[in-house]
């Protein structure tokens, strides 16, 4: 899958929508919980991530959703219709939360996810100085 250069969230959003042929849409989730909800039907996939953190975890939650949609996690998964009341049975095709993998799973769409957030955060830089120098040579990190 071609990555955009520069990394830009919609446009890798809108290429896996186009190669799973349907819509990825992001959405706030209504309960305050500290992860995501993947849910999706045959017409749209959607990612409900939590409002009520950082900017960058929320990403990186988005990230592990869609790690999760990338991997194949939850291919014939069967939810019971009491749990999302409100929705015909036959709307939703799938749900994935958090207690519906596996812990390979899990940790598969995570270092997945991170992969993604460091393509957003780009390259480190070539040069550290000040306080950054210092701990990355007190670490033992190269010195930059």
């Amino acid at each position: 899958m071609p990555m955009p250069v520069p990394f830009d969230q919609d446009r890798f959003l809108a290429g896996i929508a186009e190669l799973r042929g349907r819509p990825i849409e992001v959405l706030p989730s209504a309960v305050e919980v500290p992860c995501g909800l993947l849910v999706s039907t045959d017409a749209t996939d959607y990612i409900l991530a939590p409002g009520n953190t950082s900017s960058l975890h929320r990403q990186h939650i988005v990230f592990h959703e869609i790690a999760h949609l990338l991997c194949g996690h939850g291919d014939g998964v069967t939810v019971p219709a009491p749990v999302l009341p409100g929705l015909p049975a036959d709307l939703v095709r799938r749900v994935l939360g958090r207690s519906a993998y596996t812990d390979p799973q899990e940790r598969e769409a995570e270092l997945v996810a991170t992969f993604l957030t460091q393509r957003l955060a780009g390259p480190a830089p070539r040069e550290y100085s000040g306080e950054l120098k210092g701990l990355g040579e007190a670490f033992g990190g190269p010195s930059r």
